[in-house]
């Protein structure tokens, strides 16, 4: 059983705890490391377990959405550990631990806490928010897939001339449907392959009420919605680097003009150099993802597409 916090944990809390969330917006993996050791030295003392699994979930899915993964899968081991299996922030826990092992495409451990994760309907009391946690999950887990299967190709380089050249044609020919459909196209044949077996599986862990308000695994792959789910995916790569407002390229949206903005490719640039960090293989769908993004604009692109980390969806 903890014990109250004293006025000085709190003082720190309201210090390190707001830190913590700013790290995580601005994916300073370092820093948000350093918070979470110090909430540790703050809330270990009075046995305040689950306040801290909180924190600790938030630098795990930040490590993985960076992709670095070392020490990750004991943190979350040793936060299940401390939770009560009934409980929401037990889900969050073993949601992450899905999205480990969909990242290191080892998706028979993943389907283990797939399972585990749909089948615990009685943690989620109202039907309302049970459908949305499990309509986010779901297609969290098919974005996860997504972004194992497109990434880790570092021996391969995306040509940026050829990435400008398709997407002035994209933007000039096609409509935003079209264009959704044109990343599925190019997508690689295993996405679509593993999006069907993640999403026909974790669908299949629900009651028939809620399986038939979803897609089926067919639906799911077809060339627009498997467009759909690469790019949710994606912006979850791409949003800091685009919408920080310390960025360049943010900046330069709102200080210069339209054609002076265009003029520089600070789109093009941004994103292939972000997916090449991640040795993400494939061009055409970056030519389709720069097209989307110019047309929708920096100031519309970060206020519709701001990711939701796991410990968000309560609050959708």
């Amino acid at each position: 059983m903890n014990m109250p916090l004293s006025d000085e944990q709190k003082r720190r809390l309201k210090i390190l705890e707001p830190r913590l969330e700013q790290a995580i917006l601005d994916q300073n993996l370092k820093f948000a490391k350093e918070i979470v050791v110090d909430l540790q030295s703050v809330l270990r003392p009075t046995r305040h377990f689950v306040r801290l699994v909180q924190s600790k979930n938030k630098l795990c899915e930040l490590a993985i959405e960076l992709g670095q993964f070392d020490s990750i899968l004991k943190i979350l081991e040793s936060n299940i550990k401390v939770l009560k299996p009934k409980t929401r922030i037990y889900i969050e826990t073993i949601s992450l631990l899905v999205i480990y092992y969909l990242r290191l495409k080892d998706v028979e451990k993943a389907k283990k806490y797939i399972k585990e994760v749909l089948e615990n309907h009685t943690v989620i009391k109202t039907e309302r928010t049970r459908k949305i946690f499990h309509s986010e999950i779901i297609d969290r887990f098919n974005q996860e897939v997504a972004i194992a299967t497109l990434t880790g190709f570092h021996d391969l380089t995306i040509d940026q001339d050829e990435v400008e050249r398709e997407a002035i044609r994209i933007i000039q020919t096609l409509s935003d449907d079209e264009i959704y459909a044109e990343i599925g196209k190019f997508s690689p044949q295993s996405t679509k392959d593993l999006i069907y077996v993640v999403h026909d599986f974790s669908v299949k862990q629900l009651p028939f009420s809620q399986r038939v308000m979803l897609p089926s695994p067919d639906q799911k792959v077809k060339d627009k919605e498997v467009g759909l789910t690469v790019y949710e995916a994606v912006k979850r790569v791409l949003y800091n680097s685009m919408c920080n407002p310390e960025s360049e390229i943010y900046k330069a949206w709102y200080t210069n003009g339209l054609q002076v903005f265009l003029n520089k490719k600070y789109i093009l640039t941004a994103v292939v150099g972000s997916l090449t960090t991640l040795g993400f293989g494939a061009t055409m769908v970056v030519a389709s993802l720069v097209a989307l993004i110019t047309k929708f604009g920096i100031e519309v692109y970060c206020e519709k597409n701001k990711p939701i980390y796991i410990s968000k969806i309560r609050e959708l």
